[in-house]
């Protein structure tokens, strides 16, 4: 199935777009958040129910991106890099909406672009550079993404131009001047893209205005005014661009208001005020234009609040946090305007998000598991297909796979290529091509790992792979070549620093820190913390690292990071000292991990530990045949047991991971493979009727490919 999307009603600082009338997509899919700290744009998939943001992987831009833009119909994504003068221009795949560099990206700007706007027919780019006070402006080729610039381009705006906006019947651009003060206009030709000045042209704001919106009913501006704490409002002439100041404007904000967006009935204006770390709500007049605030207003987000949008359907506010590094989402109640956070939330981005854009479609997001690989000590790598509708599992044609005798295997995001952990004395990373129609694997190579591999993870940009290898203190690291997937390794692995006998690793959901457990023989074992190089996929140890869990327990024998991206659980039972399970918090700065309470008992030697889809539920599996479940406190991170906590399982119990789809729990007990569905609900997990379900000899842990459509 083929994918359909569209940008609508998406109101940000430095970015601005609107829907194209031609297309009826009213559903949220992809979301795209533009990080100015490490230049890079994290992806997420939207839950057209719950609102929740789920991580997708990200990719590279240029240096300091300020802006991100889609066309109307979701085929590219446009950034603007503020310091290094160019846009960045991706294809979004139609599949699960990977980002690839456009040829012949990055594309020439002006100096220090800070926006970006699409024309709704999608045939038209425009940037406003703020350094050097002009409009940049493209044709897009609607075939390949490619720019090329507009004859007359650049177009000379005010003062340090900050934000631009294109109205919705595509005639009109509009610029916020945050260093004159006022709002340019343009009249935009249809056939060659070129602006010309509106009469009147440029119209008085506020004190450093430096985001603007405009009503889909194409009535109204909303100017936020960053130096003077207020929205200026304008009633739009459709029939001479030129603007009108509303009665009673400017309306008060909060602290430095950064962005503005509207709902796509035209009812509701959101504010993010970034001094105040909030959110201010109003009602708009349909009439008049004139802001009444919500009751209840503002709302709280993060800290620096730097982009707000509303998403296609309504449903849903999103802000990008600048320094928290993570991005607020709140349901948006259609009767009085009013927001309220989504739980579990919010969810982390990378290094300084200042900037969102959230496309559609008509259908939303599904998840379908499609194939079980499993690592099993003595028969290579079972494969079983997923029933998507039961969650049974079904042995594919000429499973196993490979010769090797893998503890663990790790998947690409796009499942083209999987990797073994093969500790039986090759001591290797082996790599296989997949096929993603039959679940079959073609050995394609192996690497030398360190003594003993133990543990192998993919990064979210399908870029590194990590090893550990219990006999060996440190970190392997790879590259992927994208087109064959064999792998390299990355210049000064293996990665040594604090790091004793590890025994699992793992990566964050946003790429930024690679998590290692200590298993053994340690009196100081805990979780060791690496910040990634984005650029060369190299490690450094984060302050502090390892960190130890409560005096007394166990060492960790595994480690997962919750889908927010905001909290660590370790399964600790690798030597003396008290079983459980152990809690942290992850600094979205440093990357440090702080000790959320006291370790929370669980049953005889834990082994391996994993989270649902959402963030909402732990579950950990142990040598007495249990697993067992907790809730997470959204807040803190802090866990509490699930009823009818702990699950049986048939024998010990050993690695496990939750399908793509949310409903499905797999997990792997040394003689076979278990399958649970999982109550969203309540996070109580009951054996499925047909499980267990054969899978080589010796099976010691399992991931799970899946489609997005």
């Amino acid at each position: 199935m083929r994918n359909v999307w569209i940008v609508l009603a998406v109101f940000l600082p430095a970015c601005s777009l609107l829907g194209s009338p031609a297309f009826a997509a009213t559903t949220p899919r992809f979301a795209f958040v533009v990080n100015s700290g490490d230049g890079t744009v994290s992806e997420y998939t939207v839950n057209g129910t719950s609102g929740f943001l789920r991580d997708n992987g990200y990719g590279l831009t240029g240096s300091k991106p300020a802006a991100v833009a889609v066309t109307p119909n979701g085929k590219f994504v446009f950034i603007a890099n503020s310091s290094s003068a160019n846009v960045t221009a991706y294809s979004v795949a139609s599949t699960n909406g990977a980002l690839t560099v456009v040829s012949g990206s990055p594309f020439a700007a002006g100096t220090g672009p800070a926006a970006a706007a699409v024309t709704p027919s999608g045939d038209y780019l425009y940037v406003a550079n703020k350094t050097s006070g002009n409009i940049s402006a493209y044709s897009i080729n609607t075939s390949t993404g490619a720019l090329t610039a507009v004859s007359g381009s650049p177009f000379t705006a005010g003062t340090s131009p900050a934000s631009l906006m294109v109205d919705p019947s595509g005639k009109y651009l509009y610029v916020a001047n945050s260093g004159s003060d006022n709002i340019s206009g343009f009249s935009i030709s249809s056939s060659t893209g070129a602006l010309t000045a509106i009469s009147g042209s440029p119209f008085t704001a506020g004190t450093t205005p430096v985001a603007l919106a405009i009503t889909k009913s194409d009535k109204f501006v909303y100017v936020a005014n960053n130096g003077s704490a207020n929205v200026s409002a304008f009633s739009l002439s459709t029939s001479t661009g030129a603007l009108t100041a509303v009665s009673g404007s400017p309306f008060t904000a909060g602290t430095k208001p950064s962005a503005v967006a509207i709902n796509p009935t035209s009812k509701y204006v959101y504010v993010s005020n970034s001094g105040s770390n909030n959110v201010s709500e109003f009602s708009s007049n349909a009439t008049t234009g004139a802001l009444t605030a919500v009751s209840g207003s503002p709302v709280s987000a993060g800290t620096a609040p730097a982009a707000i949008a509303v998403d296609p359907s309504g449903k849903f506010v999103y802000t990008s946090n600048e320094t928290s590094g993570d991005v607020s989402m709140f349901t948006l109640a259609s009767s009085t305007g009013a927001l309220t956070a989504i739980v579990p939330g919010p969810t982390r981005a990378r290094r300084s998000p200042v900037a969102l854009a959230v496309s559609a479609g008509t259908t939303d997001i599904t998840y379908t598991p499609t194939f079980v690989y499993v690592a099993d000590i003595e028969d290579g790598v079972p494969t079983l297909s997923v029933n998507a509708s039961t969650g049974d599992l079904t042995t594919v044609t000429g499973s196993p796979f490979g010769s090797e005798n893998p503890r663990q295997v790790a998947l690409t995001r796009n499942g083209n290529f999987l990797y073994t952990a093969t500790g039986n004395g090759t001591d290797t990373i082996g790599e296989y091509s997949v096929d993603t129609t039959t679940g079959a694997l073609t050995s394609i190579g192996t690497i030398a790992s360190g003594d003993t591999p133990y543990s192998v993870v993919v990064d979210p940009s399908s870029r590194f792979v990590y090893a550990v290898a219990i006999d060996t203190d440190g970190i392997y690291g790879y590259t992927i070549n994208q087109k064959t997937g064999v792998l390299t390794a990355i210049a000064g692995s293996p990665f040594t620093t604090d790091i004793v006998a590890p025994d699992f690793v793992t990566v964050d959901p946003t790429g930024r820190f690679v998590l290692a457990a200590e298993a053994c023989c340690n009196t100081a074992s805990g979780v060791s913390v690496y910040s990634i190089n984005t650029s060369n996929g190299k490690l450094t140890a984060v302050a502090g690292s390892p960190f130890l869990p409560p005096s007394g327990t166990s060492g960790p024998s595994g480690v997962v990071v919750d889908p927010t991206g905001r909290y660590v659980y370790s399964s600790n039972g690798a030597q003396e000292g008290a079983f459980g399970i152990v809690a942290y918090s992850l600094n979205a700065t440093t990357g440090k991990l702080t000790l959320v309470g006291a370790a929370l008992p669980g049953g005889s030697n834990p082994y391996a530990v994993t989270t649902d889809v959402t963030g909402a539920y732990v579950y950990m599996t142990n040598n007495d045949t249990t697993i067992d479940g907790y809730a997470i406190k959204n807040s803190t991170g802090a866990l509490t047991a699930l009823a009818g906590s702990p699950f049986s399982a048939s024998v010990a119990t050993r690695g496990m991971s939750a399908d793509p789809s949310g409903k499905y729990l797999y997990l792997s007990n040394a003689e076979q493979i278990l399958g649970y569905s999982i109550d969203a609900a309540t996070g109580e997990i009951t054996q499925l009727s047909t499980s267990p379900y054969t899978a080589g000899t010796d099976p010691l842990s399992v991931t799970i490919a899946g489609t997005i459509k």
